[in-house]
């Protein structure tokens, strides 16, 4: 198989519209005890009929591992795996059917970050998000923020029966933008939002559609490439980036927001050595949170590009 057909955006949507719908159904009516069981069937047939998948989560899990010796997976860590990631799913349609609210969320911000928010005279500034956890549940919650403007930079078309069902459910209240276009055009307009003080959410774990413009950086013990589009876009921008993590532990989501770089003052000469420590950085972060929440790395696919290898 060739390395652009393993790429995570070439890989079609696993849900089918029925199961989406019954997803949708099954949160909207079921009492919560009863969820689990249905999760657990539906994560099942996943499982057994996933093996490449299977083999990628091992692969992670292991290199966790050994990135982290006093770690200890219990057995059957990759199905639970799976099921954790089954459960976010739901999760994701219960937060726009409001089961889960914002009395839900517990705020972790020791950097004050969510102050910025409801300064009407900062100009707008860059949430660097990844697929670890659950953005689904911040992205409701925070929307419903009084004023706050939150555009979300996505490549999704090739889960566009997922995106369906999860408008179905009320997710069409945020702004959400195709990567896939990010043209100059759409850049001057992102400007515009920026210096009118909406915000921008980027996830800055994957290679981007296209494959180009990655760097290298360790993660976990071994190389992967990391995406370069967050730091060039904040450095075009010129604005600051903070971290956003929404973890669910314990039965409740963590929504855990850092400052991380202000790149007002990047110098075009130097703008790739800022670009390769921003990702770095960033890797390093993503590497503690996996090891605080193991089973919560929602990246299925080749992510050390292990099969292009061989």
């Amino acid at each position: 198989m060739s390395a652009d057909s393993k790429h995570w955006a070439k890989q079609n949507e696993r849900g089918n519209r029925f199961f989406l719908a019954a997803t949708t159904l099954l949160v909207r009516y079921l009492p919560a005890f009863l969820m689990k069981p249905c999760i657990w069937f539906v994560v099942g047939y996943f499982y057994l009929t996933s093996p490449q998948a299977r083999r990628n989560i091992a692969h992670y899990q292991q290199n966790l591992q050994t990135a982290y010796p006093t770690l200890k997976l219990r057995r059957a860590s990759v199905f639970r795996q799976f099921a954790a990631f089954g459960e976010a799913v739901c999760d994701r349609f219960a937060v726009w059917q409001r089961k889960i609210v914002y009395e839900d969320l517990v705020l972790e911000d020791p950097d004050d970050v969510y102050a910025l928010i409801g300064d009407r005279s900062l100009r707008g500034q860059i949430f660097a998000c990844s697929h670890l956890g659950n953005t689904e549940v911040c992205r409701a919650l925070v929307s419903h923020h009084i004023g706050f403007k939150l555009n979300v930079l996505v490549h999704s078309r090739h889960a566009q029966a997922f995106n369906e069902a999860l408008e179905k459910a009320g997710a069409d209240r945020i702004q959400l933008i195709q990567v896939s276009d990010l043209d100059a055009t759409l850049m001057m307009e992102l400007s515009k939002r920026v210096d009118a003080g909406e915000w921008i959410a980027i996830a800055a774990d994957r290679t981007p559609v296209r494959g180009e413009k990655t760097v290298a950086v360790d993660f976990l013990g071994e190389t992967a490439e990391m995406p370069q589009g967050a730091w060039l876009l904040a450095g075009l921008l010129k604005t600051r980036v903070h971290t956003l993590f929404c973890i669910k532990q314990n039965g409740r989501y963590h929504l855990k927001l850092r400052r991380f770089i202000d790149t007002a003052d990047w110098k075009r000469h130097t703008r790739q050595a800022s670009v390769a420590a921003a990702a770095q950085q960033f890797a390093d972060k993503v590497a503690e949170e996996c090891a605080k929440n193991p089973l919560q790395w929602f990246n299925f696919y080749d992510f050390w590009n292990k099969d292009t290898q061989r």
